[in-house]
This record gives structure tokens, sequence and C-alpha cells, in this order.
């Protein structure tokens, strides 16, 4: 069997907070520390097929090798983080792969039929796409074809997981020493 991707390795999860999801995380899974990432600011945001902007931010940690992405939308703007999970919150949103070559595994996922539904790029170079499909069973797929600074920045954050002591919930970047 041919895979067009690699395996899964995020858990993304919308929430109205980080703080009560962070602590439950930390406190009661020992997963940790977390880093927030403020106010993305993204390129080429697309929802339901119109460009749009989005205001939203991340938390970060790592489970060994799977990554926890808490999600938090400052607005109200449309988007597949509330109007189309219906504002569902605290629940399983997306499961995410990474891609070395987004654009031809979004042809083979659509020819399978899911539907690409919101996407962008970062400012760095990589780009992201949400698709559904009528059986889903759950949760949203996500494909992401990182930069070589976001495979760098998320390596950093688990490698602070392996390290952590359970003391400090949420980190900064700079925190992390080699």
């Amino acid at each position: 069997m041919v895979k067009a991707f690699g395996p899964m390795e995020q858990i993304g999860i919308v929430v109205d907070n980080f703080e009560d999801p962070i602590k439950h995380w930390t406190e009661k899974l020992k997963v940790g520390p977390f880093f927030i990432l403020e106010h993305l600011d993204l390129n080429d945001v697309y929802y339901q097929g119109n460009l749009t902007e989005i205001d939203f931010s991340v938390a970060l940690a790592y489970s060994g090798d799977i990554q926890i992405e808490l999600i938090k939308q400052h607005c109200n703007t449309p988007s597949i983080y509330n109007e189309y999970v219906n504002n569902k919150k605290n629940n399983v949103h997306h499961f995410c792969t990474f891609t070395p070559n987004i654009k031809e595994d979004l042809k083979i996922l659509e020819k399978n039929g899911y539907k690409n539904i919101q996407g962008g790029k970062t400012q760095d170079g990589g780009s992201f796409a949400y698709l559904s499909h009528n059986n889903d069973y759950g949760a949203i797929l996500e494909i992401a074809q990182l930069s070589e600074g976001g495979y760098g920045m998320f390596d950093l954050i688990k490698y602070a997981s392996k390290e952590w002591n359970g003391k400090k919930a949420i980190m900064e970047l700079g925190d992390i020493s080699i």
C-alpha cells in the first residue's frame, strides 16, 4: 500500500481559553510544557472558498511524538474553529499529518471525497489545509507542509517535553536549553 502522506502527528482541540485545558493536560495527564503562539499571522487564509482573516492563537505541547494543539479563536469570523463545528469546544477537532507535497496530497484526498474547507500559508513558507469528508468519523483532517523552521520549532517543543520536570506549565521558546 502506498501512503500519500505520513502518520498522524497532531491532535487539535478548539478551546474557550488556554488556562483550564493547560491545567488539565499538565496536572492530570502530565503532558507539557505548553508554548503559546499568540495571534498567528498567516497569509492567503481561506474558509469555504473565500479569503478571510482569522485572529487566533495556539498552545502546543507534546505527548511522546504526538503534538497537542489547543486553538483559541479571538474573533467571530466564520471559520473551521467556530462556525464549521457549531462552536463546539473542548473535544477533538482535528488530526493532522505532515507532508512534503501538500498540493499532490490535496489532489489525492479530494479525489477520494474530501472537501478542502479552510487553509492558508505561514509566514515562513509552510502551508496547511483542513479537509472534511461525509464519513469523517468525528474529526476533521488537517494536512500541513511545514517549512524547515516549522520543523525546527516543533523539534524544540518536543525536546522540551522530554526534559520537562512538571514545574512550569507554560514556557517560552527562549526558555529551552539544549
